[in-house]
């Protein structure tokens, strides 16, 4: 009995040291956050990039590597414009580590993304994810590595999406109607003397004739 206690506590130990044992874990998190934002945001004003979408939802089919072995899950998305250069990111993931959370991610308008899930109940309390890729919009698809604080890393071989829905934002901005141009006639009219008599155009040359009578002038 003392012997079974023993090998239970020590792997209990060991379990507590391996989850969250990657000392650079939260480095690459914050790196790959700062990474991005600034990409996305040049990338805004720079290309005037738009959303594709106000929300995008739905279910990713998913392999992975995992230390030389091929392991299958699926991770449930959901996209929400921010309105300023990209979109957050929720969720939740279901694999052989069991379920996990998404607590903190980022979308840019062209698909680039990084995310964390982190699981809080079972065997595996504790273990957080970093995922690093990018989305194919128009595909449903995402290529990327994942990286978990135990140090293991890898990547995936399949992602792609399956039941996804889409919304858009209403188009509510009147279209900006351009100018036509006019061209406006003015006429002159012969002059009426007080006399009462009224002057009708000489007998000239070709050249008078042509010159003489009511002109119509167009504005340049």
């Amino acid at each position: 009995i003392l012997f079974w206690l023993a090998c239970f506590i020590y792997c209990e130990k060991c379990k507590s040291v391996n989850i969250g044992s990657d000392t650079g874990f939260d480095t690459a998190v914050c790196n790959a956050g700062r990474e991005q934002q600034v990409n996305s945001t040049y990338g805004s004003f720079a290309n005037g990039a738009t959303p594709n979408f106000e929300t995008y939802e739905g279910d990713f089919d998913m392999i992975y590597n995992d230390r030389g072995t091929q392991m299958s899950g699926f991770v449930k998305v959901q996209l929400k414009n921010n309105d300023v250069d990209g979109y957050k990111i929720d969720g939740s993931t279901h694999d052989a580590d069991g379920h996990s959370i998404i607590t903190d991610g980022y979308v840019s308008y062209s698909g680039q993304a990084w995310w964390v899930d982190e699981t809080f109940s079972g065997a595996d309390r504790g273990l957080k994810v970093l995922t690093e890729g990018k989305f194919d919009f128009s595909t449903n698809t995402f290529r990327g590595t994942w990286r978990a604080n135990t140090g293991i890393r890898g990547h995936y071989t399949e992602f792609r999406g399956k039941q996804l829905s889409k919304t858009f934002k209403p188009l509510s901005d009147p279209q900006r109607q351009e100018d036509i141009p006019m061209a406006i006639a003015m006429v002159e009219t012969p002059v009426v003397p007080t006399s009462g008599i009224v002057q009708t155009p000489h007998q000239g040359n070709k050249d008078d004739r042509k010159n003489s009578g009511r002109r119509v002038i167009f504005p340049r």
